[in-house]
């Protein structure tokens, strides 16, 4: 959907666009950042009409590059965003929490966005927690309209109090769909200029650290106070009250109208700092009070101990007392559950049996996949590769470590090639496999990393390796894109998030310059050279690094930069299942005691006439 529109214009936007219009409206100069779910949306919309707006819009090659970045444009006056998904904050804190003490003079945001039920993987971190010890003000959208004006006050927040303000949301909230209506655009029209001031962008000793900490503090909460608008009260003549924040708010407006309900409520949607003086009012007014927060119980926290200051005895539910989970984001049925607990009330509604059937007809549809590669995945190659030449030197699954990283290299750790033994976080895969090699342990070690993770994260623990003469295998899977995301660009990919040309940043010249002198560029659909190159490397005594380089079978696709499907000849073929069973790809089809290719999916990567024990498949017309 696009977001370029007149004011008035009122359109059908995700968090994420709306987030996107925001920064449109704001006079943004620059948004940057990291492909990540549930944040990617952000900077795809924004870079698909750069053209249109003249704003700067980039990937970045971590998110703490990202954040630098976008703070040097700041640092001149001007307006910029970094966004990251929760695992990127971390990459990115360092960073973060030194800008937080030197502020901004342009307009600053660190957009994070947060996944209760991991819908993306990794850990259900709560980054309310952050925004609280890196003293930042948080602001926290319920629906896309709200984020959309978020945005827009942020930037204004950030400049008056000189601060970089944080916007939080989660997978609910960023891909929520909801009407948003566009506001004005402005046009800043600034000149970049910037002043040598070592005592505020420095951090060259403790005086001026905690100067600029207690500077810090008092500009976030001036920065609480300009945002206030946001945190919406409703207060009615009932003694039950509910603090809600972010996604959870819908959900609860849904229960009140659903079920006639007239409660006190506090919408929050400054996460830092939390509104004190109109908590305070609601707890006044109540006996009993529920904390609707996903994840963490901050909110819960803060009420406790301004309950302790009041010396009022109200009750309150919530994560302590486990009347919600820590665990997991909310649904319907839970706040209703909730509700009825504070309130004494059975509010479940009571399940309709026609309803019920149809639910359980459509499980019984459902169909149970694996999760593979898809067909004709350069990966595919590259672990058959990898496997073949254990095999080869003699060696069991279980005598060679694989650690595995971030991205579709990942899928490797699922049958039929259950190759990875671990995944940590972005670049971990060398790092791990070097402290498993200095362990002593007597099993030789690969660590498979993708193109974009190795850019990301991975370069560091390679030059560990080289450093401390680790005799470890880095096979750098490049599939040149940044795949399980959404097919961003990498700094291997030759052009820019907007599409222009760009110089491609090859893995192999980084591995040489890191000091690796066994460095081996192969194609994962030949699978017999890849094969000798990983029989090589495993004998190698020091650090060495094979680069699988084949475009995503995607990517491919979409460029028709593929080959013609292939064919198994029946009468060759004996059903022995050999190519079901070592690649588990989806073009690869049993029909009674046979395998025939599905031609609309088959890319012609012609790895499973690699792996064919009689040679049946290859080119020509399939046998009926």
């Amino acid at each position: 959907m696009t977001v370029i529109g007149e004011e008035g214009t009122t359109k059908l936007l995700l968090g994420n666009e709306a987030i996107a219009r925001g920064a449109i409206e704001a006079g943004a100069h620059l948004v940057t950042g990291y492909p990540g779910t549930p944040s990617t949306e952000v900077i795809e919309t924004l870079a698909a009409v750069a053209k249109e707006t003249g704003m700067k819009v980039q990937w970045a090659v971590n998110e703490k590059v990202a954040v630098e970045v976008a703070t040097g444009v700041a640092w001149t006056g001007l307006r910029a965003m970094a966004t990251m998904k929760n695992a990127g904050l971390n990459v990115a804190s360092d960073s973060v929490l030194s800008i937080a003490y030197s502020g901004t003079e342009g307009g600053l945001i660190f957009y994070v966005a947060d996944d209760p039920a991991t819908h993306a993987g990794m850990a259900e971190q709560d980054d309310r927690l952050f925004a609280k010890f890196a003293a930042l003000p948080m602001l926290e959208p319920s629906d896309p309209q709200e984020a959309k004006e978020m945005v827009v006050a942020a930037f204004e927040i950030s400049e008056k109090n000189k601060v970089p303000v944080m916007l939080r949301s989660t997978t609910n909230t960023a891909h929520m769909f909801g009407n948003v209506v566009f506001g004005p655009v402005k046009k800043l029209n600034r000149t970049p200029t910037y002043s040598r001031d070592i005592r505020r962008y420095t951090k060259a000793g403790p005086a001026w650290c905690m100067e600029q900490h207690a500077s810090l503090i008092e500009k976030t909460k001036k920065a609480g106070k300009d945002a206030d608008e946001f945190n919406r009260l409703e207060l009615t003549d009932s003694k039950v009250g509910v603090i809600t924040a972010g996604a959870p708010w819908n959900l609860l407006k849904e229960a009140m109208i659903r079920h006639g309900l007239n409660v006190s409520t506090l919408k929050i949607g400054v996460i830092n700092p939390l509104p004190e003086e109109k908590i305070r009012k609601l707890l006044e007014r109540v006996d009993s009070v529920l904390i609707l927060e996903e994840l963490e119980p901050l909110i819960e926290d803060y009420v406790l101990r301004i309950l302790g200051e009041m010396g009022k005895k109200v009750k309150v539910y919530g994560k302590i007392d486990g009347t919600t989970s820590p665990v997991g984001e909310f649904d319907q049925a839970i706040v209703e559950r909730a509700l009825g607990k504070v309130l004494g009330k059975n509010l479940t509604p009571a399940v309709d049996p026609e309803r019920q059937k149809l639910i359980e007809k459509a499980k019984s549809l459902s169909l149970r996949r694996p999760i593979t590669f898809c067909a004709g995945c350069p990966h595919m190659g590259t672990y058959l590769s990898m496997l073949r030449a254990m095999r080869k030197l003699k060696y069991s699954r279980e005598d060679v470590i694989i650690t595995g990283d971030i991205g579709c290299t990942i899928l490797g750790m699922n049958p039929p090639f259950d190759a990875c033994w671990t995944e940590v976080a972005m670049g971990a895969s060398i790092g791990l496999g070097n402290g498993f090699e200095r362990s002593g342990i007597k099993k030789p070690v690969i660590a498979a990393i993708g193109d974009s993770t190795f850019y990301h994260a991975g370069i560091p623990a390679l030059i560990d390796a080289v450093w401390n003469q680790t005799k470890i295998v880095v096979a750098v899977m490049d599939n040149s894109i940044v795949a399980m995301t959404g097919h961003q660009p990498t700094p291997g990919s030759g052009y820019t998030t907007t599409g222009e040309a760009a110089k491609a940043v090859k893995a192999e010249e980084i591995a040489r310059g890191c000091g690796v002198e066994h460095v081996v560029v192969v194609d994962p659909y030949d699978v017999e050279k890849a094969t000798e190159a990983f029989v090589e490397a495993l004998q190698y005594n020091g650090p060495s690094v094979i680069v699988l380089r084949r475009l995503c079978a995607i990517t491919a696709i979409r460029r028709k930069a593929i080959g013609k499907p292939l064919v198994i000849d029946e009468e060759k073929c004996t059903g022995c299942m050999t190519c079901v069973k070592t690649l588990s790809c989806s073009a690869l089809v049993p029909v009674g005691k046979k395998v025939r290719i599905n031609p609309d999916v088959c890319i012609g990567c012609r790895i499973c006439a690699a792996v064919c024990p009689v040679k049946a498949i290859g080119e020509g017309s399939q046998h009926e």
